[in-house]
């Protein structure tokens, strides 16, 4: 008796009276608005908390000072890609309904056109190459599948699930294999549970975390990853050095899209700064931000991932006005890329909320919703990169370069810049960007030629800069050096034509050097390169 008195206490406490299956809930709307507010607070204020530091410290913690924090800062969350990508999701889901397909997601982001990076910018490539989810974020077309993309921009799907993990797991399903798979999935589906869970849990950060992982395989590497920090957590409760040290030493493997550098935007790796966040905040939001920011990587990310959820746990109104004082200035400005404001956001997603509880068999009543809650479920067949190592031994896997010309071999090349093929550059389609290795090391392209033996042949390269850059483009045929240009075109393109008649009728090998001038933005841009 004083266990179920207990518990009735405890659901009180947060608004929440459960009925006598234990299933059975009611969650009253000012609790819901609330709690869907501060976790909109969270992600803003977090990201713009880490910003300063962003992958300013690649395997290693960033022990230095942080800049004291003041309201106005939220300001820059307008702009940021942490929070306008997921918007994108959001108008899909009110354009499409909640039955919305792969192509469906697949095209709303195909047509964006705000810079993305890594696995959103070749999910998005792929789309608009005819290559649909979820394909577009499977390996074998996706060399960023693991990488932190979706982990980013599904706090939307937790935020509009209260209690409802499995219709949010249908949504992160259908959005997050566009871009993702694998431990880049599931890594969404974590964050995901915990905000689905936050909305009923106030205080217990971890057992919001384990609702999270309840979401995702437990054989999976990422479920691994987040288990083993909070046994370290609970080994070393006072020492969160400790704890990062050990996740360097066990999980920063470099088996990442930039291998050979201490940048890695693995899921799984940053997921564990979120946590580690969150457990040694132990529920104060300025520890939370600061321990996630400095675990380091991607120091904006994690902490708006880490203050999203925790800012959901204890709601807008528990938030002090130190953190939130700055929203009201800009609670009507319309975040970038998008036709939301704070103050739109939040009814958008009650809307959403409400026909999500209405088709899992809810009521939407004047003041509350009546629901029964689901209880999280991992899905049944894993996912799991099992060829990673052997695919990222290469910054520019030739699955991806075959996507440009399957003529040509990637010999060399860096991974600055994300070495890949772009779906359009500087107004040209299928550009490929390679980059140099290092200052003395170029990246180099081979091809093996058919000259024909009739007329003047030639071979023609289309070729552009960055705009804050330029590279020597060296042109090597049999052996031999037949040009050299200086590359400063400032996003523009030009066409070095070559002559060819030294060896008409024969097969030629050919050789394009991306060699390094100052080192600023050395790519090379490269549209078509063929012979007339």
């Amino acid at each position: 008796m004083k266990k179920s008195m207990a518990a009735v206490l405890a659901c009180l406490a947060f608004s929440l009276t459960i009925s006598a299956n234990a299933k059975t809930i009611t969650l009253k709307k000012a609790k819901y608005l609330d709690k869907c507010k501060g976790a909109w607070a969270g992600q803003m204020i977090g990201v713009c908390y880490g910003a300063p530091y962003e992958f300013q410290t690649n395997g290693k913690p960033k022990l230095d000072a942080i800049r004291p924090w003041t309201p106005d800062r939220v300001e820059g969350a307008i702009g940021q890609d942490d929070c306008y990508v997921e918007m994108t999701f959001l108008k899909a889901v009110e354009d499409y309904g909640l039955d919305v397909t792969y192509e469906e997601a697949g095209k709303a982001f195909a047509e964006t056109q705000f810079p993305l990076w890594h696995a959103n910018r070749v999910g998005r490539d792929n789309v608009r190459a005819g290559i649909m989810p979820p394909k577009s974020g499977h390996p074998d077309y996706n060399i960023h599948a693991d990488d932190i993309d979706f982990q980013i921009e599904a706090d939307l799907f937790g935020i509009v699930c209260p209690g409802l993990p499995r219709a949010a797991y249908a949504l992160c399903d259908v959005f997050g294999h566009v871009m993702n798979y694998g431990d880049g999935f599931y890594g969404g589906v974590f964050v995901t549970g915990m905000y689905c869970a936050a909305y009923f849990e106030d205080k217990n950060v971890e057992k919001v975390i384990r609702a999270g992982l309840a979401c995702i395989p437990k054989e999976s590497e990422y479920h691994k990853c987040i288990s083993d920090v909070i046994q370290w957590y609970h080994e070393n409760p006072d020492d969160w050095l400790a704890v990062w040290n050990k996740i360097e030493k066990k999980w920063q493997d470099d088996v990442d899209c930039a291998r050979g550098n201490p940048f890695n935007i693995d899921a799984k790796l940053n997921g564990a700064y979120i946590i580690m966040g969150l457990l040694y905040g132990q529920g104060n939001l300025e520890k939370t931000l600061e321990i996630s920011t400095r675990c380091g990587q991607d120091n904006d990310c994690n902490p708006s991932s880490a203050a999203g959820v925790l800012c959901c746990m204890k709601g807008f109104n528990n938030l002090s006005k130190e953190w939130t004082g700055g929203i009201p200035a800009i609670a009507d400005t319309k975040f970038d890329h998008t036709n939301y404001s704070f103050n739109t956001l939040i009814p958008a997603c009650q809307r959403v909320t409400e026909q999500l509880i209405a088709k899992n068999g809810g009521k939407v009543l004047k003041k509350k919703y009546k629901f029964e809650r689901q209880s999280p479920k991992a899905p049944e067949q894993l996912e799991q990169w099992e060829n990673q190592l052997e695919v990222l031994k290469h910054p520019l896997p030739q699955q991806e370069l075959n996507r440009w010309n399957p003529a040509w071999k990637v010999i060399a090349c860096g991974t600055d810049m994300e070495p890949g093929v772009r779906s359009e550059e500087f107004g040209k389609a299928k550009v490929l960007l390679i980059h140099p290795v290092d200052k003395e090391t170029p990246a180099v392209l081979e091809s093996e030629m058919q000259v024909s033996a009739a007329g003047n042949p030639k071979l023609t390269i289309e070729a552009a800069s960055h705009p804050q850059g330029n590279y020597l483009l060296r042109v090597v045929i049999e052996g031999n050096t037949v040009n050299e240009t200086n590359v400063d075109t400032k996003g523009q393109w030009i066409t070095i034509t070559i002559d060819l008649s030294p060896w008409a009728g024969k097969k030629v090998k050919v050789r394009l050097e991306n060699q390094a001038t100052d080192w600023a933005f050395e790519a090379a841009y490269f549209g078509e390169v063929k012979i007339q």
